[in-house]
């Protein structure tokens, strides 16, 4: 007796789809991450200061600072020298004179834009603002930790679909194999606990001699009644799985008409002449 079986088509289609999707929402949270959250910041950037300095002065690139966290640390700290704060924001995109010794400083990022007014040479903590772009720094790095935890979650289900393209169970003279697992059949306990979806459960004694059990799953295994039927034919065990119903007989044409009477309704004797 031989029997050879590979793995179920829905099992492996599964995991395929699943390790697809995976793989797909990485590579949209690294886009995001890498290219698509920066360049709608920058979109957003170019539209605010085209107003303020025009669209032939403005970068395609602004720089990684500063920042909103950089931003408020600064203003916490409350400097009141320029050279302070141009120490933590890095050099003015621009500057605009907006009255008698009186001007505001404008630091642009990829992020926001820091905006610092100097009076009479000093800065005033009070009038200092952040304008944010699309998304945040932070917010842009937070795409790449779900891209890269996509990946990582895609690495695993792309080794329970290898493991399910590569299922194979093979049932010979001595014992069955299963995934790999090799079960004879003087260790083959009991094939019980069929369930209508579509498993059941064979018991064994492992090479510890403790009970163990083996789920064999019509979804994971394709030839699964004939491994049920070859393991009940070797082993004597009864089969789990339950009687199939009767078929309904179908019923014959004309046998489903009812026996016509000898005499048709309302008719008699005395209809017929005879009194």
């Amino acid at each position: 007796m031989r029997l050879e079986s590979g793995p179920a088509t829905l099992d492996r289609l599964y995991y395929l789809g699943f390790f697809l999707l995976c793989v797909g929402l990485g590579a949209y949270f690294l886009y995001d991450h890498k290219i698509g959250y920066l360049n709608k910041n920058r979109q957003v950037a170019r539209k605010q200061l085209a107003p303020l300095i025009g669209t032939d002065k403005i970068p395609d690139q602004f720089g990684e600072t500063p920042t909103r966290p950089i931003f408020e640390a600064l203003v916490k700290a409350a400097p009141t020298d320029p050279a302070a704060v141009r120490a933590r924001l890095g050099e003015p995109l621009f500057t605009k004179q907006i009255g008698p010794g009186q001007s505001v400083e404008y630091y642009v990022s990829d992020y926001g834009m820091a905006e610092v007014t100097i009076t009479a040479g000093q800065v005033d903590p009070a009038s200092m603002r952040w304008h944010e772009w699309y998304k945040s720094r932070e917010a842009i790095q937070q795409q790449l930790y779900f891209g890269l935890l996509c990946f990582v979650v895609a690495a695993l289900v792309f080794y329970r679909f290898y493991k399910a393209a590569t299922l194979r169970a093979v049932i010979d003279d001595e014992g069955m194999t299963y995934g790999g697992l090799r079960i004879g059949f003087a260790d083959m306990l009991r094939l019980v606990d069929y369930n209508r979806k579509g498993w059941v459960d064979l018991y064994y004694r492992g090479a510890d001699g403790r009970e163990r059990r083996l789920r064999i799953d019509n979804q994971k295994i394709r030839k699964f009644d004939e491994i049920i039927e070859a393991l009940c034919e070797a082993k004597g065990f009864p089969d789990p799985r339950p009687p199939a119903e009767p078929a309904e007989a179908t019923p014959q044409p004309g046998s489903n008409q009812p026996d016509q009477p000898a005499d048709e309704p309302g008719r008699s004797d005395d209809a017929h002449g005879h009194g």
